[in-house]
């Protein structure tokens, strides 16, 4: 009788823990993807005229963020044909974008943006224009500094190796 009580307990909690991880498995949010490209801390100044116009310099952020992010994900030989995309273009694959810094110092203004750019319509894009894009990995390998007076002896060494 006890074996049978004992039995039915664990077969319980058996039961249990298969439940709690299949619902772990069915609703992990391990595999995500993101749907944008988001170009940050994009920096301009602009001296303060009589015909200053901030809609001007927020478009020359917009270009300017387009020229990083297509820096970033196309090959250098096929930059040029992106060179000579319209404003209207650009403002069109933008999602959202934010002004994190404004501040006027000595009659120049400086503005920080942050300008995130729709995934799907870049890569349409590219595709009218013929152009793969190759994503940046981002590589995770450790990098061991050495202190100065190894690197003096390691280059002294390769010198008298390869002369």
């Amino acid at each position: 009788m006890k074996f049978n009580i004992k039995f039915f307990t664990f077969r319980k909690l058996y039961i249990h823990f298969c439940f709690l991880a299949l619902l772990n498995i069915f609703f992990s949010t391990a595999n995500v993807n993101a749907k944008s490209f988001s170009i940050n801390d994009i920096e301009i100044s602009t001296p303060f005229e009589i015909n200053f116009n901030k809609n001007q310099i927020i478009d020359e952020g917009f270009l300017e963020a387009f020229n990083e992010l297509v820096l970033s994900i196309v090959q250098t030989k096929d930059q040029k044909k992106l060179r000579k995309t319209s404003l209207a273009k650009i403002k069109g694959m933008i999602e959202t974008f934010s002004i994190k810094e404004e501040k006027f110092i000595n009659e120049i203004y400086y503005l920080t943006l942050n300008v995130t750019f729709n995934k799907k319509k870049v890569f349409n894009l590219l595709e009218s224009k013929n152009i793969f894009p190759s994503l940046p990995i981002k590589n995770s390998t450790p990098h061991i500094p050495l202190p100065p007076s190894d690197f003096v002896t390691l280059s002294a060494i390769s010198w008298a190796v390869f002369k």
